[in-house]
Parts: C-alpha cells; sequence; structure tokens
C-alpha cells in the first residue's frame, strides 16, 4: 500500500500540530513532502528532521545561509509556497490563517486534489466562486471547522433532503457577564477562552462571536444553503458541534470532547478509522447538556454577520477584512472590545455608500476593496 503524500501549510500552528500528531502515530501510512511556516523556522526545523522532509516553506524573509537550512529546499514567502505542491501529493492541510493566503488557495484549487481546509477567511472571500472553482478542477474541500465537518459527515455528501442545520458555540468566555462591563473588558480578558487554547486573532473572535458570524456565512457557501437554513445557538458544554435538522421532525447530531485531531483524521481514514485512545467520550461526564438562544445585544456580530450574508457579493470579504484589521487595533489597545463590531458595521456602511457591490468577485475586484478599505479606514463613533 503506498503512504499517503501531505503538504501542511502552517504546520507550527495548533491544526498543523494536530495534524503531525496524527501522523506520528501512524508513521507507516503518511510521507510529509513539505510543511511550511510564518516565520518560524527553528520549530518546522525540528519538525523536519522527525518526519524526514525536505521542502520546507518559511513566509517572513531570514538569512538563508542559516547552517541549519543547508540541508533542505526552502521556498521564502508565501508566493513561493505553491512550489511545494505537485502531482504526487494526495492531501493538503490549509491552516495559513487570515487572508494573506488568499492567492495561494486559489492556485491550490487547481491541483485536484483534496484540502483539508482550516481558514474560514478564504472560504468567505471566493464566496460561490469557491464551489466552481474546485468542481472544475476536481478538488474536494474538506472543512476543519469542528461544526463544519460534523456536517459533512452527518450529511454524507447529500445536501438535498434537509431542512436546516444548526452550529453551535461555547459563548466564550462573556457568556454571563454584564451587559455593562463589557466596554470595559480587557485584552487579557478577552483572550481566554473557556474551552479551546487558540491564538490572539480567533481568541479575540470568539469573545465578539465575529468566529460563529463568519462560520454561518462560511456554511452557507460550504453547503450551499439558503439564510433561513442555517442557525447558531449556545451550547457551553462544546460537545455538540453541528445539527442537521430535517424536514420530518428528526435532528441528528455528532457528539465528540474538543479535539482537531477527529477533523483532521477525516482527510486521511474512513469515518471510523482513526482509533483515538486519549479521548473517547463518556456521555456519563455530561449529565447536563445546554443550549441558548443567542442575546443579539450580547452578540451583535451575529446580527451583522447574517446582514452581511443576506447582501451578498463582496459584503463577507469586507466584514472579515475589517475584522482582521480591529482585531488588530484592539490588541494594541487602540480601541475597546465593543469598538470591534461597532466600527465594522459604520465602515461596512461607508465602503457601499462610495462602492458598487460586486455579487460575483473575482481576486481582483476582492484585492481592490480591500485596499480601498485600507486607505479610508474609519475609527470613530
Amino acid at each position: 500500500m503506498s503512504k499517503i503524500n501531505v503538504i501542511i501549510y502552517g504546520a507550527t500552528g495548533s491544526i498543523g500540530r494536530s495534524t503531525l500528531s496524527i501522523i506520528r502515530s501512524n508513521r507507516e501510512k503518511f510521507n510529509v513532502q513539505g510543511i511550511t511556516c510564518n516565520k518560524n523556522y527553528k520549530k518546522l526545523i525540528k519538525i523536519a528532521e522527525e518526519f524526514n522532509v525536505k521542502k520546507l516553506g518559511i513566509n517572513k524573509r531570514i538569512n538563508s545561509k542559516a547552517k541549519e537550512l543547508n540541508n533542505y529546499t526552502v521556498y521564502e514567502d508565501i508566493n513561493s509556497f505553491i512550489n511545494i505542491c505537485n502531482n504526487k501529493t494526495d492531501v493538503i492541510i490549509f491552516a495559513i490563517s487570515g487572508l494573506v493566503g488568499l492567492d495561494l488557495f486559489h492556485k491550490l484549487c487547481k491541483f485536484g486534489k483534496k484540502i483539508g481546509m482550516a481558514n474560514k477567511e478564504c472560504i468567505i472571500s471566493l464566496g460561490r466562486n469557491l464551489s466552481k472553482l474546485s468542481n472544475e478542477n476536481s478538488t474536494t474541500i474538506v472543512p476543519l471547522d469542528s461544526e463544519h465537518n460534523s456536517i459533512f459527515h452527518l450529511l454524507d455528501h447529500d445536501h438535498g433532503s434537509f431542512k436546516s442545520i444548526t452550529i453551535t458555540a461555547s459563548g466564550g468566555p462573556f457568556r454571563k457577564l454584564p451587559l455593562k462591563s463589557f466596554n470595559n473588558i480587557s485584552i487579557k480578558q478577552a483572550l481566554s477562552h473557556p474551552i479551546w487554547k487558540m491564538g490572539k486573532k480567533i481568541s479575540i473572535d470568539s469573545a465578539t462571536m465575529v468566529n460563529k458570524a463568519l462560520e454561518i456565512i462560511e456554511a452557507k457557501f460550504l453547503f450551499d444553503l439558503e439564510e433561513s437554513q442555517i442557525n447558531a445557538i449556545i451550547h457551553p458544554q462544546g460537545v455538540i458541534h453541528a445539527m442537521v435538522n430535517y424536514k420530518n421532525g428528526i435532528t441528528t447530531a455528532l457528539l465528540n470532547k474538543p479535539d482537531m485531531r477527529i477533523p483532521i483524521s477525516s482527510l486521511f481514514f474512513k469515518f471510523n478509522g482513526y482509533l483515538n485512545k486519549n479521548n473517547q467520550l463518556d456521555i456519563l461526564e455530561y449529565s447536563k447538556l445546554e443550549f441558548y438562544s443567542i442575546n443579539i445585544k450580547r452578540y451583535p456580530a451575529i446580527k451583522l454577520g447574517k446582514e452581511v450574508m443576506k447582501i451578498g457579493g463582496l459584503a463577507p470579504n469586507c466584514f472579515n477584512y475589517l475584522n482582521e484589521i480591529l482585531v488588530n487595533y484592539f490588541l494594541k489597545g487602540a480601541i475597546k472590545f465593543t469598538d470591534i463590531t461597532a466600527l465594522n458595521e459604520i465602515n461596512l456602511e461607508k465602503i457601499f455608500t462610495k462602492n458598487a457591490n460586486i455579487m460575483s468577485p473575482n481576486l481582483v475586484d476582492i484585492k481592490n476593496i480591500n485596499n480601498w478599505i485600507d486607505k479610508n479606514l474609519y475609527l470613530r463613533h
């Protein structure tokens, strides 16, 4: 049996670590063709040594004469990362965060490979063009977000016979915080997620619930849904990640402990082919599973995200791109926590007052509107 050839774009992050954990436990089944990172090349070299990887991608320019890199083929800057992929590649893990990887992802979609997608931003920006691009090139996109991966398996490729889908959210660190305290939320508080250990950007997105708003839009494009078919609720335990609701009144769900190795394993094994020894679910540990509706006053990003989804065209990309910028401003202490969503809404209105919406935007359209945002960002109420 031939080995599965894997490339991990974003090998030093949490998705990369989870993928490597699976490979480490099944070494005889895998060949890691290439790995990339943003700037932590020393960590990347350790991974390369362990898994005998010869091709490395490093986005931030470094001293290419570093002795540690002499034994590797090194691709510097993200624009050259496409050269790591070839016709022998079987599976691509795409775990580069944000829109910096949009060009790369667009090119990878033309290779006709199976792509494990852990970047909702690129999906949202490409919108319906993603389905067209992947179908034309026989590329399979497998979502790695636990919510969308659950839907992917529950539907089992049958996208026509259900009524609606429901995705869940933990509610983040501020589910019970009095609304009057929101204006004083600190960076440290916003980074303290109750379930997941994540990077700064995604932690803030979970606290504002922008992350869930983006996942609602992502679900629309991944599963070709109408706006009325997508629901979201709060489920603090994080055991049920998504549900599919059928026309006959039945609802199905997948239950598992939070563990990214589970959705990632679906790229390599049949549904029940991955042996997860250490994280089996004991339902008796969860004698009370809780579910709540989402309070829009507490999480206005959900309402804004749904409005953006209805507008369509460039709007989802702008919502996402503005959020990336505004989260950075918050992390620098330049704006308040509540400003992240409030300023997003103000800027969206400004954008489409000055610019026409393009309903089926291409990469040039996306870059043009993002450049306009950079030059005309408004940071006042």
